[in-house]
């Protein structure tokens, strides 16, 4: 709306921070950045893969040292191992697997008993070897962690920790949930995730409210106002409306211009509130901001605990995990006193 002239301080660390840690990193160590919706982490994104691929140039013969891919939904509103195997495979343009879903794909038609989990595993490390891949980069990774299955979350993360070597790591960008819905649940993956936080802009500290009137105030040049200052007299509520998040305040502005040009008239306060996001929706994006923040506190914010404080903590981990006699479980949830002497085990695939 305002042609790119906006100076986005959030987006400006990002790109002095995080991009260059995506560059100097050392393999084996996946690269997570984190933030609200509508906050520019696709921006990011779109910024890291050009420059890792100006920074990794390889001359040897079929060398594609960095691959991008943006995640997607196949089932469900969820990913699956099976697809990002082959998505995978598609982007490092392997023989067999890069015509799957092509219009011409009869052409190299190749038996589906051959597409296996187990097979698309052998031929990905086959792939990154032989294409000498260093950074595999995620966009929209939050849909990784999407299941209420943990399990089956376990194997997607597993399936994506086979992308960071001693020779790679791996890029993800995606919003909070990511963090607070299974990221940090396996041990052996969290221990190599280093994230970064995208952030938003708070009412509740005054340099944010004084960049978000800036910010206001370059919105202003470009919109038709009433009064002209409405934007900066609005500045605490614009804050509030779009939880600080700059792609929700562009959202609301674009609304606000959209319905002043219908009514041929300027933007004026009766417009900028009736084109305020829903409450419901301002909540739920409020909720996963504090969800996310929680999540990602640094350990270094806790006191150390006692001998006594961590057995007591043990103790009521332990005691929650126990079903109480007449305690729901969810759906298809397993009873945890179940004999699993006969215990199957299955997999989410096609």
């Amino acid at each position: 709306m305002t042609g790119g002239v906006i100076k986005h301080p959030l987006l400006e660390r990002a790109r002095d921070e995080y991009i260059p840690l995506c560059r100097d990193a050392t393999d084996g160590i996946a690269l997570a950045l984190l933030g609200p919706t509508q906050c520019g982490k696709s921006v990011i994104f779109n910024e890291v893969v050009p420059v890792l691929r100006a920074s990794f140039k390889d001359e040897r013969p079929g060398s594609i040292p960095i691959v991008g891919l943006q995640v997607e939904t196949v089932s469900e509103g969820r990913t699956k191992p099976k697809w990002i195997g082959i998505e995978l495979l598609k982007e490092l343009n392997h023989p067999i697997y890069k015509h799957i879903g092509a219009l011409d794909e009869n052409d190299y038609y190749f038996p589906s008993k051959g597409r296996d989990e187990s097979t698309l595993r052998i031929a990905l490390k086959e792939a990154f070897q032989n294409r000498f891949t260093r950074r595999i980069c995620l966009d929209e990774a939050h849909l990784l962690t999407r299941t209420r299955d943990p399990e089956l979350r376990a194997a997607i993360l597993e399936s994506i920790k086979s992308t960071c070597a001693i020779e790679r790591s791996l890029i993800a960008c995606g919003g909070y949930e990511m963090a607070y819905k299974g990221l940090f649940d396996s041990s052996h993956f969290c221990g190599r995730v280093i994230h970064f936080d995208f952030g938003n802009y708070s009412k509740d500290v005054p340099a944010d409210v004084e960049t978000w009137a800036r910010i206001l105030k370059t919105y202003s040049v470009k919109l038709d106002l009433k009064p002209k200052t409405l934007l900066v007299d609005e500045t605490v509520n614009l804050l509030y409306w779009n939880n600080g998040t700059l792609g929700l305040l562009d959202k609301h502005l674009w609304k606000c211009s959209m319905l002043a040009k219908a009514r041929h008239q300027p933007i004026d306060a009766a417009i900028l509130r009736a084109c305020a996001p829903p409450e419901r929706e301002r909540r739920s994006i409020a909720l996963d901001i504090r969800k996310g923040r929680e999540a990602l506190r640094s350990s270094s914010e806790f006191p150390t605990p006692t001998p006594e404080r961590r057995a007591s903590e043990d103790q009521t981990a332990f005691q929650s995990k126990r079903e109480l006699p007449n305690q729901k479980r969810a759906p298809f949830e397993r009873n945890p006193r179940r004999n699993a002497a006969m215990e199957v085990a299955l997999h989410d695939d096609d």
